[in-house]
């Protein structure tokens, strides 16, 4: 029996309950509107740097779980051309199913598209070729002025759909992602004409477009974007961001104003069917600089914060200790160490868990990461994404304590952290002295979630 170790710290007496529920909260600032726009501006900076070289864990070497298949028709992964191609050797490919590099810029003036020499050489396209991944080219324009420029032109237009063909074919991808951020108002009706433009001259490739996590200004015709493109991907993250007032959860999945629930209910209710939706999740976090320990405390005015990875913000203190929060559904803790309060709030596996469960209880065609590579190869978010393959719902199996007594083989069990607690024989794991909890039960090459 490997020991077991808390790291993973629930709100568990009813007290700290009631107390977060009755808490005074600062109202939730808008969302950032350019999620991968400012992650692009600021990678040169150390917020990303983790991502560059970062060695594998010594965690990712140990039993993965075994699944037949992606546990969504889509997988869909942001590779960004700073993370280093070596992170691939960290990712499980059996459990994705498209890779999009990103990303290509067009220049406004002229709609061409920008440099393709990353795209002509990243050998995470060869990868993911090799591993049988559907490979997308992302194409970004960022910024009001900058799509009003583009798509208010037909010729521009023709010409940005022209380059897209010619960069596809350079490596003979499957499809391309468009990433405009900041879509106005008044270019509604000529995205859709650029869509449009784009599947007749792509009739064989896929198209997918990345939406906003709340479009403020009415300026997505979704419906009809979701029935000329293959699906869409709503970019499910930075409703807190840099620029918020409080710190707070990247991703709620619920218990904000805005939240990953009403955006993916705003695509529904605008007509998409939910086979042409994606719901992209974040492999990130955020640290801001506070001014007390209090859930949601206010930013220390003229301070900046900081972009932890999923990989990378393991290692911070105050981590082994974080909170999960029942409001929002996501984890969080305070660091004091350096004389200042830090305060992060960020996706693990828990959460993430809470995310594919409700992906998958409203029929989507399934799930989407900002980014890949953010991951460091942790098996704890892996063998998470994975275990969504083959489980039984928690409510089939809560009732049976997740043991099948009929199977006498050997048995290994996880926290969905990744902890590897117990091996042995499978009826001798209902005595064993675990804590309640969910875990991930591998038997042979069958992995689900049981709780306990």
């Amino acid at each position: 029996m490997v020991p077991m170790q808390r790291l993973f710290t629930p709100i568990a007496t009813s007290a700290l309950a009631m107390l977060l529920c009755s808490a005074e909260t600062p109202a939730q600032d808008r969302p950032m509107e350019m999620p991968h726009a400012e992650a692009a501006r600021l990678h040169p900076r150390e917020l990303y740097r983790d991502v560059q070289n970062e060695p594998l864990p010594e965690e990712s070497a140990s039993t993965p779980v075994h699944v037949m298949g992606a546990p969504f028709n889509v997988v869909y992964g942001w590779f960004p051309y700073w993370t280093s191609a070596s992170a691939t050797a960290g990712m499980r490919a059996d459990l994705l199913t498209h890779i999009a590099w990103f990303s290509i810029g067009v220049d406004t003036a002229t709609g061409a598209l920008g440099s393709v020499d990353q795209w002509k050489s990243t050998s995470a396209v060869t990868w993911a070729k090799g591993k049988g991944l559907k490979v997308h080219l992302t194409i970004t324009c960022f910024g009001s002025a900058e799509l009003r420029a583009l798509l208010s032109s037909p010729n521009k237009r023709a010409r940005c759909v022209a380059d897209i063909v010619s960069a596809l074919d350079l490596r003979q991808a499957d499809g391309v992602n468009i990433d405009f951020e900041s879509l106005p108002a008044s270019q509604r009706a000529n995205m859709v004409s650029f869509i449009q433009a784009l599947r007749a001259a792509l009739p064989q490739k896929e198209i997918t477009i990345a939406t906003p996590s709340v479009d403020w200004n009415s300026s997505w015709d979704y419906a009809t974007l979701a029935r000329i493109a293959d699906f869409l991907v709503v970019m499910g993250y930075d409703y807190y961001w840099s620029g918020s007032t409080t710190a707070g959860p990247v991703a709620p999945l619920k218990g904000e104003t805005y939240n990953l629930t009403r955006s993916i209910d705003a695509h529904l209710n605008a007509g998409v069917d939910p086979e042409r939706l994606v719901a992209a999740v974040p492999l990130y976090g955020r640290t801001w600089t506070v001014s007390t320990t209090a859930r949601k405390a206010s930013v220390v005015s003229g301070t900046s914060s900081a972009t932890p990875t999923y990989s990378s913000a393991q290692n911070l203190v105050g981590m082994s200790s974080r909170l999960h929060d029942e409001l929002t559904r996501v984890s969080w803790f305070n660091d004091a160490s350096s004389g200042v309060i830090k305060q992060t709030w960020i996706d693990d596996s828990l959460s993430l868990d809470a995310k594919y469960r409700h992906i998958k209880s409203k029929g989507l065609r399934g799930v989407g990461f900002w980014a890949l590579g953010y991951d460091g190869g942790r098996s704890s978010m892996w063998q998470g994404l994975g275990a969504m393959a083959t489980t039984s719902s928690i409510a089939e199996d809560q009732g049976h304590d997740g043991i099948e007594q009929t199977d006498d083989g050997d048995v290994d069990l996880y926290t969905l952290l990744g902890q590897h607690v117990f091996h042995g024989p499978a009826h001798t794991l209902a005595q064993s002295p675990l804590p309640a909890g969910v875990y991930v039960r591998v038997s042979g090459r069958r992995s689900r979630l049981i709780i306990r």
